[in-house]
């Protein structure tokens, strides 16, 4: 019968995993296209990071990730819309959690205020890190090192368009451990 047929069962686990590339795919692409209601506010770039950390929760569990957090004692507030700006760091968390080794895998977060005045948050991993030669193309739509479908190379050109819609910065380099560390600059509220 059907259920004993290998051929069948490989057919439907491929269906099934061309399904969630779409959906992943559709999902991004709203993101990505979406023109957003929110209006800026004053924003505590401390509790948009908590939030988007509590979100990406499973993930994090399910990588056994150990997260670090180095925040700054007292930062002023960014303007900002603190959706958009959650999903900045739900996709770096993500991508984070897919590039680190199954164990010992660890993220860091940390901030620091700048003499301009301006925020700094740097999100950092012990995963493969980027190679130099892709550290611009990773924030061009369609873009993906993940080579076995899970990427819609989506991600991080939302992150680039959420972050100039904020007339702030973000940039890679490589971290401490050789894994990938981002770098975003915010503009003060003041």
């Amino acid at each position: 019968g059907p259920s004993g047929d290998p051929d069948s069962l490989e057919r439907l686990r491929r269906i099934g995993e061309s399904s969630s590339r779409i959906l992943r795919f559709t999902r991004d692409l709203v993101a990505y296209a979406r023109p957003s209601s929110e209006v800026p506010v004053q924003v505590a770039i401390h509790n948009v990071i908590e939030q988007a950390l509590a979100f990406c929760e499973h993930v994090i569990a399910e990588h056994g990730a150990k997260v670090e957090r180095g925040f700054a004692e007292s930062l002023p507030p960014v303007r900002g819309m603190p959706e958009q700006l959650a999903q900045v760091f739900v996709n770096l968390f993500t991508n984070a959690c897919h590039a680190m080794p199954t164990s010992g895998g660890w993220l860091l977060v940390s901030s620091v205020l700048a003499a301009d005045g301006r925020v700094t948050v740097l999100v950092e991993d012990n995963g493969h890190g980027i190679a130099s030669e892709h550290s611009s193309s990773i924030f061009t739509p369609f873009f993906t090192t993940k080579g076995d479908g899970r990427g819609t190379g989506l991600g991080l050109s939302i992150v680039r368009n959420i972050m100039d819609n904020h007339g702030a910065e973000i940039r890679v380099e490589r971290g401490a451990q050789g894994g990938a560390r981002f770098v975003l600059t915010f503009p003060s509220a003041g």
